[in-house]
């Protein structure tokens, strides 16, 4: 019998309008897992990839025990409650800090579903408030899994090709529904 396959979902916690980025680099290789019968870990931040990747797995749909949303105590306190609610199961990692939860994510799964943006197009997102060098909780996830520290310098472009991704980004994949809509509405107070 083949070990459980567990894919941790990771990426930017804006992917732009109408989740065009999700839509554009996650999509394919999440209906790809689901079809091969693997589960999902994802952090459990309200927008971005971990809040669309949640969305978007509830509404395929795919059993809610399926999914693991990863939490510190400080997120269980903000967001457990409402993940409960959803029958999605919730793990409390030890420690307050993210980089404590991400690791945990890794741990907890067996290969990643992430994309990095590459330069230009953080640039042109971030506009005057991009960063050169800046390293993104994406890039340190993809990193861990490795066993590359931190520091080391590996190019967006590098990452993306190892993750089966070309440097030509494909066509976004249109999905039914509003999945902007649906994140709005299950993370409102």
């Amino acid at each position: 019998m083949e070990d459980r396959q567990v894919a941790f979902i990771s990426g930017p916690i804006d992917t732009g309008p109408n989740e065009s980025y999700f839509h554009t680099h996650y999509v394919t290789k999440i209906n790809d897992a689901i079809q091969r019968d693997h589960d999902f870990v994802i952090g459990p931040l309200p927008s971005g990839v971990d809040a669309e990747a949640l969305a978007y797995l509830l509404a395929y749909p795919i059993s809610p025990e399926r999914i693991t949303i990863f939490v510190t105590q400080a997120e269980d306190g903000m967001w457990g409650g409402h993940f409960r609610s959803m029958g999605v199961n919730l793990e409390v990692v030890e420690g307050q800090m993210t980089r404590d939860r991400d690791a945990a994510l890794t741990r907890a799964s067996t290969y990643d579903i992430l994309r990095v943006r590459t330069k230009d197009e953080a640039r042109e997102f971030y506009g005057r408030m991009w960063r050169e060098a800046h390293i993104t909780n994406t890039e340190r996830n993809w990193k861990r899994r490795r066993g590359i520290a931190e520091n080391e310098i590996v190019e967006e472009l590098e990452i993306n090709r190892s993750m089966g991704c070309s440097s030509d980004p494909p066509a976004p994949v249109k999905e039914k529904g509003c999945l902007a809509r649906w994140v709005h509405e299950v993370f409102q107070d």
